[in-house]
């Protein structure tokens, strides 16, 4: 696979009326959306599990240490199937997963993964502020590390589906 091959993410726009996160406006978001070359038949939550646990370990921990001391999120054991790298799950279907964690310091943390089709993933990442001053600050320092991860986890597991297809082509 040449680099020209490797799938993208790109940041795209927030679709508006998500109705996963509740009717509360958000005081952040942004979405992230990787299409692959081929078909992926992994579910939104296969997909999920994929781009974040299965992440090098230096970026796995690193994650969850920002989440857990920087951001101060809540998370639950990373060894249970109800949580995804901490985040609980709040819903999974095949084509959706929707997560979210509390953190006293910023408020709450959504994330919505899609997918609207087998070649393409769109995660969203909401932000609800409980002080919105104090939230302001330090997501102006946690948000470009952010997009950057986001990106990095899901070209990553684009790639991870393009090298289990080719493999199973192989075999």
């Amino acid at each position: 696979m040449t680099d020209q091959d490797t799938p993208r993410a790109r940041r795209v726009p927030v679709l508006a009326g998500e109705s996963l996160i509740g009717s509360d406006p958000y005081d952040y978001a942004d979405a992230f959306e990787v299409r692959l070359h081929e078909s992926d038949a992994r579910s939104a939550e296969e997909f999920a599990r994929c781009a974040l646990e299965e992440a090098p370990w230096p970026v796995r921990g690193t994650v969850r240490i920002a989440h857990r001391y920087l951001l101060r999120l809540r998370l639950g054991p990373r060894s249970s199937r109800d949580h995804l790298l901490g985040w609980k799950i709040l819903s999974s279907q095949p084509d959706v997963i929707h997560l979210e964690a509390v953190s006293p310091l910023l408020g709450r943390g959504a994330i919505v993964g899609r997918r609207p089709d087998p070649t393409r993933t769109v995660v969203t990442t909401y932000v609800f502020f409980t002080r919105p001053a104090l939230g302001r600050v330090v997501w102006a320092v946690a948000g470009p590390v952010h997009r950057r991860i986001v990106e990095y986890l899901l070209e990553r597991a684009a790639v991870s589906a393009n090298r289990t297809e080719h493999l199973a082509a192989v075999r």
